[in-house]
Order: C-alpha cells, then structure tokens, then sequence
C-alpha cells in the first residue's frame, strides 16, 4: 500500500503499514521531540478505536481497531488534528530518581573504558537531566537519551543472563533502567530502590515518553533504608 506523505512542525513523516491494524510513522532522524509531540497529541484527544501509541527513536506506531479505522482513514485524520498545531507542549514531568552507584556491578570496565575515575562518572551522569526517549525492551525498561558522550562504553559481546530489576546500566551512547529482572548486556553502574513497572497499577509505569528524569546518588544504607 502506497500512503502519502505528512508534515508536522515541518518535519517530513513517511507512514507505512505496520499489520493490518497498525500504522507506522517514521521521522527523519533529530526528531524525538516531535515524536513525542505528535504522541501527546493523538493520547490528548482520546480518540475513540486507538488502541495503543508508542513512541521509538524515529518512529511513532499507532495501534488501532480495524473495526473503526483504516490506515488511509487515519492518516486523513492526523492531518486533520495536526494542520493546525505547530505548538511543542510545555508540560514536562521531571522525576528525581534515587541511584546507589555502590551497588554497580561494572565499574572496572567502565573506568578501563572511559579512562575516568569512577567519582567522575558519578559526577557527569547524575548531573545531567535526561529525556525518556522509549519504553521497551522488556515492560517498563527506561530508555534515557542525554548521556554525556565522555561516558559512552559499548554493550558487552556476552550479555548477562540476569540483571536486577532496578540496575542503572549504559550501553552506548544510551543510559537505562532495567525495570524488571531480565537477560542483558549494558554495563551496570548502580541500582535504584524505585519500581517502574507494577503489573498491579493502571498504568503499570509512571513514565511515558518525553517525561524527564534525573539522577540523585544515595549511599548503600539510604538504598536499604536504614
């Protein structure tokens, strides 16, 4: 299927199907703040048979019900909803998130790698404040662009088959949070004691794409709240 193309804010979007009920959105590439613009204003309409919005690094998916909509159908109704708003939002929420560095469990290669000390990581990653780019891979794992490219260190050629949930990792130019336990292969520097995923809540994460986050260093009792 042949679809148009669209502009937001000046930005040229390519649409594609993504299934028979599903429409991707791809950007060209600087463009995370207009994903997440675009995201907040197709949630911020509530619009009935929009089963899911879910904001990437370049691209934006829209899950829909096929019952109501059709990808030609849709993509006539963003225009619609878009054409007359050329406006970022200026909500963010700024969330203070509470890091044990102590608890890192990859400090040796990140100081062989990086070439600083590991008081100087510290310092350059919980100074700065980070933007969630993306929810993914796994429920609820945060992934955090603004890292400071001093402290960019490869993922590791044989991952881990568990992480903690809560490990505070970088790998590339990305930092995360590991929101449940699970397989993986960045380089872990510290652990926070806050839950990003509960399966119990609606939602089940506080978080969505384009919320702020920044890093406070607690020591090891603070973390285990002694």
């Amino acid at each position: 299927m042949e679809l148009p193309f669209l502009l937001h804010n000046g930005i040229k979007i390519k649409p594609g199907v993504l299934g028979e009920n599903a429409l991707l959105l791809e950007f060209e590439s600087d463009s995370l703040e207009i994903i997440h613009s675009l995201a907040e204003l197709i949630e911020g309409r509530f619009m009935e048979g929009i089963v899911d919005v879910i904001p990437a690094y370049q691209s934006l998916a829209i899950v829909f019900k096929k019952e109501i909509w059709n990808h030609n159908i849709l993509l006539i109704e963003l225009e619609k909803l878009t054409e007359n708003n050329t406006s970022q939002s200026n909500t963010k929420h700024v969330f203070e998130v509470p890091v044990c560095y102590d608890l890192g469990i990859d400090w040796d290669e990140m100081v062989n790698h990086t070439g600083l000390l590991k008081n100087e990581i510290i310092e350059l990653h919980s100074t700065k404040v980070y933007i969630v780019a993306m929810m993914g891979f796994i429920p609820g794992f945060v992934f955090l662009s603004g890292l400071d490219e001093k402290l960019s260190a490869p993922r590791k050629s044989s991952p881990r088959t568990e992480i903690p949930s809560g490990s505070v990792g970088i790998g590339g130019n990305q930092t995360g949070i590991y929101s449940l336990e699970s397989p993986g292969g960045w380089n872990i520097i510290g652990k926070t004691p806050n839950s990003f995923f509960d399966i119990s809540q609606n939602p089940p994460t506080k978080l969505k794409a384009g919320d702020q986050i920044k890093f406070k260093p607690i020591s090891k009792k603070e973390f285990y709240g002694e």
